[in-house]
């Protein structure tokens, strides 16, 4: 099984590998603890490998009575016999708890591994609940409104909304009205003050004909409202008893209230008296034993011998410099791609795993990755990709020596990696060393690094054999001076350097004119396989997504969109990434009371399924490296209003055609330009159907095509014997 996901239409898909043979009959099995069974068809994968199936189920035929929950094991049976569990492949992607709905009914959905990796489900159907569409925080009180997926069959003469406190199941009530499907509730937020500690206070809906309802929100697409939706907390006092309370959405997409006593103001401690007590007077370090002494000293040599021999090689100087064999012409090069960290997530890393699935397909291809800091992968590596990890952080060390040095050298800061380089303080002297003993174990070939300081290592210690290309995926005005020093001197020692836009094509040209070094100019191409269909765009969505850093400007962005949300209410702003400007962001919601409107989404796998929701995608960044996400965002059929930011919007983006620059940073422009294309549909879709045009010259294919001929022209102009780089 390499998929368990919940599809738009509510439904369970499974994809996987089967061993189909002939015109051999293939089932899903899948069994409760009872033996009974359901069983599906399964239907030949869209993946195109051997074996790949699909398999459509219906949840609600997996449920059964309310609040029960069925767990079923998965199994493949072929031609009605033979039958064997449904194991998971190492990087499975499985659905996070769905809710779904079917029939009028709501069904929560969990896949998950059990019995050595192989698949479960566990399927439960959920009590009667009240859609909520809006929750809206007063100075004193909550509204809320929404809709009764299931209305009574007879006007009701009364409603109320009851809040029931969790740990007593005390209630207190408010005011409800209910018309056809649609209700209102407002709840005195003065009611749930009292003296006890802080308490959660669940909200229901009491509807004649239609029972007690839960207060949730299952129906739209946003499923983790806990961390996507925040509201303003609201300080109330009532018999000299003060409490913070706000509104929230549990973990299960209902909606509470949490009451909390307001802390005291902070007491600073009183000054310590002159004449310290016996307890007071500090002690005396403890003299560590003799073998930690001699642990100590030999870790402290260990570690300094190391540095020496690893800042040597990172200068150019002779360590480590071992005879090599003369590489064989004849052969096809192997290409290897050194990146930081290809588990993780983010625009390069997409990138650059979608360029090693093209080069897959004509080379023999290894992608090494300097560490990992999870077991599977955020983004899936191609079959055909070799990859290699040098600090693997999540698996055991093989022996008690490894482990030792590992935790020595591990401690130390890299001296490889360039200060200046962002990805400096995720290595260390271990990493220097694997990656050291990685770069010199190569013979031949090609070596594509990923970032500046990667491009610097490589420029220094690769083998004379080895041909060398550096990316840039930053622009030439964004590094820091002590990087942009060592850039200028040691890229002339790379074979080739591929930037992604003609501004930088010219800056780094002028830079290495003196230097052999080629400068090509490659930009990203679009994942072949980025989830998702053309967008319809016909919801009232508008999609942003990139790091929450300073970097990419979400807090120009949301300022931006207030002016939106006051003449559009209905229109939303969803950001969706991660980063530690999220709490920033989310003081500017509340500050600009947009809470309603503006959603901070987390991170996706899945980018491509979310753009596809969207119907215009927004770019406020200071400055970008070539803005991949504009071709994403493209590739859906979206428009796009972006600012005219350092570098890559502006060769992007044409004017009036498929999309809108702003002149950069200047937010009241960014206000008119989103509602000029929010209030005129025809421009709306017009720029889509351009975008999607646009979009056809970054395919993997015609950018794939471009990284051939480079290779093709560096392998032909190298001298029989590789000439030897400068040192130093």
């Amino acid at each position: 099984m390499r998929r368990a996901d919940i599809r738009r239409d509510g439904r369970l898909l499974v994809q996987g590998e089967a061993h189909l043979e002939g015109g051999a009959r293939a089932e899903l099995v899948l069994r409760d603890e009872l033996s009974r069974e359901h069983r599906i068809a399964l239907a030949r994968g869209e993946d195109g490998y051997a074996g790949a199936f699909d398999a459509t189920v219906t949840v609600s035929a997996l449920a059964g009575a309310e609040g029960e929950t069925n767990v079923w094991d998965a199994y493949v049976a072929l031609d009605g016999a033979s039958e064997e569990r449904l194991p998971a492949s190492a990087d499975a992607r499985l659905a996070r708890t769905s809710v779904t709905p079917e029939d009028a009914s709501l069904y929560r959905v969990r896949p998950y591994l059990r019995h050595q990796g192989h698949l479960s489900l566990a399927v439960s159907r959920l009590a009667p609940h009240a859609e909520v569409l809006e929750v809206v925080v007063e100075d004193e009180a909550v509204a809320v409104r929404g809709f009764l997926p299931r209305p009574p069959a007879e006007p009701p003469v009364t409603a109320r909304l009851v809040a029931r406190r969790r740990s007593t199941g005390s209630e207190v009530s408010g005011s409800a009205t209910v018309e056809d499907d649609r209700f209102s509730a407002r709840l005195d937020l003065g009611e749930l003050v009292d003296a006890s500690d802080s308490d959660v206070w669940d909200l229901r809906l009491e509807v004649p004909g239609a029972g007690t309802l839960r207060l949730g929100a299952h129906l739209d697409d946003v499923r983790n409202k806990k961390n996507v939706l925040l509201y303003p907390p609201r300080t109330l006092s009532r018999g000299g008893v003060e409490r913070k309370l706000r509104p929230y959405f549990t973990v299960e997409n209902n909606l509470s209230i949490r009451s909390r006593p307001v802390k005291p103001a902070r007491v600073e401690p009183p000054l310590p008296s002159e004449a310290p007590t016996p307890e007071a007077e500090p002690k005396a370090p403890e003299r560590p034993s003799p073998r930690r002494r001699l642990e100590r000293r030999l870790a402290a040599v260990v570690g300094d011998v190391a540095t020496r021999v690893i800042r040597s090689l990172g200068n150019g100087g002779p360590a480590l410099r071992l005879p090599y064999p003369r590489p064989d012409r004849r052969a096809r090069p192997k290409i290897h791609i050194l990146i930081l960290h290809g588990y993780g997530m983010g625009g390069t890393i997409r990138t650059v795993i979608n360029l090693a699935g093209y080069l897959a397909e004509h080379y023999e291809v290894e992608l090494i990755s300097v560490f990992r800091g999870r077991r599977v992968p955020a983004f899936a590596i191609p079959d055909r990709v070799e990859v290699t990890v040098l600090d693997d952080r999540v698996s055991d060390r093989p022996s008690r020596a490894v482990r030792w040095l590992h935790r020595v050298l591990a401690a130390r800061p890299s001296v490889l990696m360039h200060p200046d380089d962002f990805g400096h303080r995720a290595c260390s002297l271990w990493t220097d060393l694997m990656l050291a003993r990685k770069i010199r174990s190569l013979r031949s070939g090609v070596l594509i690094t990923t970032r500046p300081a990667l491009n610097l290592i490589a420029a220094r210690a690769a083998p004379p054999g080895v041909t060398t290309i550096g990316q840039e995926h930053q622009n030439f005005h964004a590094h820091r001076p002590g990087l942009a020093a060592a850039i200028g001197r040691d890229y002339t020692k790379l074979d080739a350097l591929a930037v992604l836009t003609h501004d930088d094509l010219h800056d780094y040209g002028e830079a290495l004119a003196s230097a052999p070094t080629r400068v090509v100019r490659i930009t990203n191409a679009l994942p072949p396989d980025l989830e998702g269909d053309q967008a319809a765009l016909d919801t009232k969505v508008v999609v942003a997504g990139g790091r929450l850093t300073f970097q990419k400007g979400f807090d120009r962005l949301i300022p931006a969109f207030a002016p939106v949300a006051r003449r559009h209410p209905e229109w939303k702003l969803r950001i969706y990434g991660s980063g530690k400007k999220r709490a920033q962001l989310q003081r500017l919601i509340l500050e600009h009371d947009l809470y309603n409107n503006v959603f901070l989404m987390g991170s996706t796998d899945r980018l491509g399924e979310e753009l596809s929701k969207g119907a215009l995608f927004a770019l406020t960044s200071r400055y970008e490296g070539f803005g991949m996400v504009l071709i994403e965002a493209m590739s859906k059929g979206l428009g796009v209003v972006s600012f005219d930011c350092p570098r890559g919007p502006s060769e992007i983006i044409s004017p009036g055609q498929d999309g809108i620059l702003v002149p950069e940073g200047d937010i009241a422009g960014f206000s008119d330009a989103l509602l000029e294309v929010i209030e005129d549909e025809d421009k709306r879709r017009r720029f889509g159907r351009a975008a999607l045009e646009k979009a056809k010259a970054y395919d993997i294919a015609v950018i794939g095509r471009q990284w051939d001929r480079l290779f093709e022209e560096l392998l032909a102009r190298r001298a029989p014997a590789r000439r030897r780089r400068p040192s130093g």
